[in-house]
């Protein structure tokens, strides 16, 4: 039985598909009805089920042609059944098509990179298709990995992150978790600054007086070049506040990160969403 909050033949607004228990897809849905437009919360299964897709003379149409919002939730990382699985794929594989196809307006909509576009799992991988220059040695692990070199600094620190549960820990302390392990070599400890990309607008979160460092432009740069609309880059400040570098692109940035943007970037939303 799906957990959506209501059926595929109620939506006629906005689609958001999401987990029904995603603090941002529900954030946005309020912010959308309040703004005098329909909105409803989907699962994957559900919104499968809303769409059709069909093929006249060569061209594809689907149906509704609704404006979009995809925040899929991760697949776990070790198969639980292979019946879900298989039924997970295919809903996917579906909306993937969709979310491809529709004329309609779709953050983010998929590219050949798929569904979450050309972020990785990989912060070497990402920076190397957001045309970064090359960071530190990054290791995967079925167990914590131990440091390896050479560090970026002699005041670098090995840092290890649980992929299950996203925890990160300085070596050689241990997240309790059962990995897999990713780690790499980062500040001991770091100033951070998040920047919201909503296709050509960028807002940076917190109030500090940063405009030397472009954090707005590199950001937009960075999320175009992943084909991603909609993300958080994570900036890794530097002491004197004299550079920057990025150290992750979340495609699907959380609830406390758009809040802290919330005045600049909803009414940007609804322009994107009902042009």
């Amino acid at each position: 039985m799906s957990s959506s909050e209501a059926s595929a033949s109620d939506s006629s607004g906005l689609v958001v598909v999401a987990d029904p228990e995603d603090a941002v897809a529900a954030e946005i849905r309020d912010f959308v009805e309040d703004s005098g437009h329909e909105a409803v919360i989907l699962d994957v299964f559900d919104a499968a089920q809303l769409f059709t897709v069909t093929v006249e003379d060569s061209v594809a149409v689907v149906e509704p042609a609704v404006p979009m919002i995809l925040r899929l939730p991760s697949p776990p990382l070790r198969r639980i059944s292979f019946d879900a699985e298989f039924q997970f794929n295919e809903c996917l594989a579906h909306l993937w098509a969709v979310a491809a196809l529709t004329p309609a307006p779709v953050i983010n909509r998929p590219g050949p990179g798929g569904l979450g576009t050309r972020v990785s799992a990989s912060a070497a991988l990402t920076e190397l298709r957001a045309g970064l220059p090359g960071g530190s040695v990054e290791v995967f692990s079925s167990r914590p990995p131990e440091p390896v070199g050479p560090a970026e600094a002699e005041s670098t620190q090995w840092w290890v992150q649980d992929l299950a549960s996203w925890t990160t820990v300085p070596w050689p302390e241990r997240s309790g978790g059962s990995g897999p392990f990713r780690a790499r070599w980062s500040a001991p400890d770091p100033l951070f600054e998040n920047v919201v990309v909503l296709r050509d607008h960028a807002w940076p979160s917190s109030a500090v007086e940063l405009d030397r460092l472009r954090l707005e432009e590199r950001s937009t740069d960075i999320v175009a070049r992943l084909g991603l609309d909609l993300a958080a880059v994570v900036w890794r400040i530097s002491p004197d506040l004299t550079s920057a570098k990025p150290v992750m692109v979340e495609p699907f940035p959380d609830v406390e990160q758009l809040r802290m943007v919330w005045l600049g970037f909803g009414p940007q939303l609804l322009k994107v969403l009902f042009p």
